[in-house]
């Protein structure tokens, strides 16, 4: 997963507390400057934790498409 300055990562927003596209505008060692774009506050944050937050919220969107096609699988069976 790339951290190029420009692209786009899920991260919780400080200021206004949403789940939200997050551009990566700089970096510096292991520190990421990152902008809301719900709100365009922006935050420093570790990479290692822009990272996890990313792959923790694939896994959740990942569970809830999965749950969502068995539901739609059942409903299917119940069609005459």
């Amino acid at each position: 997963m790339d951290l190029e300055p420009g692209s786009t990562r899920m991260f919780r927003c400080a200021l206004c507390g949403t789940d939200a596209p997050h551009r990566l505008r700089a970096r510096r060692g292991t520190r990421c400057a990152i902008l809301c774009t719900n709100c365009g506050s922006g935050s420093i944050v570790g990479e290692d934790d822009l990272l996890l937050y990313q792959v923790r919220w694939e896994e959740e969107l990942r569970q809830i498409l999965e749950q969502l096609a068995e539901n739609d699988d059942k409903s299917d069976d119940h069609r005459p």
